[in-house]
């Protein structure tokens, strides 16, 4: 296996980080996310993650529901990248996922943030470039393949099978419509060649829930 090493250590990652709680979204390391900032709490958090090194901690609320606010204990780090206005006056930012993290404590809250001190012990290599991995991807372009046949309005596979190993499976870990607790358990997945088998996995048996429909 081929690592490619980037400029960047995991001890150099702040311990105290800013949390930015998304419902149903995940940041994965070297992928980038569109965030809209849609109320003071979001505005808040950006800002003070912007101060503090330009990193924030993307995590993902537990209720899909909007009830409560309570996270998962792992997240993603990123470096805020950009902050602009869209053209129909939305301010949005981008940040790039750096390394995943654990909750080990979340501290009082202050005005609208929420911080927390993290660990990133569980994932360091996240922090290298597994440059080469091997999994099946002939299996989930096939399952891909078969679902999208499913689906009101697909996704061009075509696109998805010029995708690089990596690129592919941080897409669908970030885009693809599987639900929060799916998400997460890819999320806390720690090797990409593991992530691509659960995912997989999951397309499969979502496509055989799909067929049992349509043929019963």
């Amino acid at each position: 296996m081929l690592f490619n090493c980037i400029p960047l250590k995991a001890d150099n990652l702040p311990s105290v980080i800013t949390l930015l709680p998304l419902r149903g979204l995940i940041l994965v390391p070297r992928s980038e996310l569109r965030v809209p900032i849609s109320d003071f709490s979001s505005l808040a958090t950006v800002t003070n993650a912007i101060r503090s090194g330009n990193y924030v901690g993307v995590v993902q609320l537990r209720d899909k529901d909007g009830v409560d606010d309570d996270v998962f204990r792992c997240g993603c780090a990123g470096r805020v990248l950009d902050c602009h206005e869209n053209s129909d006056g939305q301010i949005a930012f981008i940040v790039q996922g750096v390394c995943r993290f654990e909750i080990t404590k979340e501290l009082p809250r202050e005005s609208n943030t929420r911080t927390a001190e993290v660990s990133y012990d569980k994932y360091q290599l996240d922090v290298v470039h597994e440059a080469d991995f091997s999994f099946d991807r002939e299996r989930l372009l096939s399952v891909l393949r078969k679902y999208c046949r499913t689906l009101p309005i697909a996704p061009q596979i075509e696109e998805l099978a010029e995708m690089s190993n990596e690129k592919l499976i941080a897409m669908l870990m970030m885009v693809w419509p599987f639900d929060p607790y799916e998400k997460q358990a890819l999320l806390e997945t720690e090797q990409v060649a593991a992530q691509s088998k659960l995912i997989t996995s999951l397309l499969e048996l979502d496509t055989g829930m799909k067929d049992s429909v349509l043929y019963h």
